[in-house]
């Protein structure tokens, strides 16, 4: 009994005195990162893509897109929470989101749809295509990495 003790008690400690290892990826994006997306693909889709080329080193980038209640005071501004309205009709307003490889902590806003059911078409590949093509949307998408 007092080994089985001692065994776990060697096994619990070797589980809580082991470090972490990992691997952190740094690519610098900046003005002349070209970034490119088949952002067609993303019809009806609430996830879109880019490739980013930076100093010889091309990156994934992979997102989310929203249809919200929640209106932008303008193109590209950040918000950390969404409404989405039980009416359907009243989500007209299209966000974007990165998740990979890196999540971004806030939502851009990338424009408004005349319907709900055009944006649900729309959004994703909206922003895939602006990520890949405005420097500002990216900007604003990268802005907000979360830790």
């Amino acid at each position: 009994m007092k080994s089985k003790i001692l065994i776990a008690g060697a096994i619990l400690c070797a589980i809580t005195t082991t470090g972490a290892h990992a691997v952190t990826k740094c690519v610098a994006f900046d003005s002349s990162t070209k970034c490119t997306s088949d952002y067609t693909q993303y019809q009806y889709h609430p996830d879109w893509a880019s490739t980013c080329t930076a100093n010889g080193v091309s990156t994934p980038i992979s997102g989310i897109a929203i249809c919200s209640s929640t209106k932008g005071a303008y193109q590209f501004v950040t918000a950390t929470e969404l409404d989405i309205s039980s009416t359907l009709d009243e989500n007209l307003n299209c966000w974007c989101k990165m998740t990979s490889p890196a999540a971004s902590r806030r939502w851009v806003f990338n424009t408004s749809y005349s319907s709900a059911g055009f944006c649900a078409r729309a959004c994703a590949t909206y922003c895939a295509d602006r990520f890949q093509g405005i420097p500002t949307m990216r900007s604003a998408i990268l802005g907000s990495l979360s830790d």
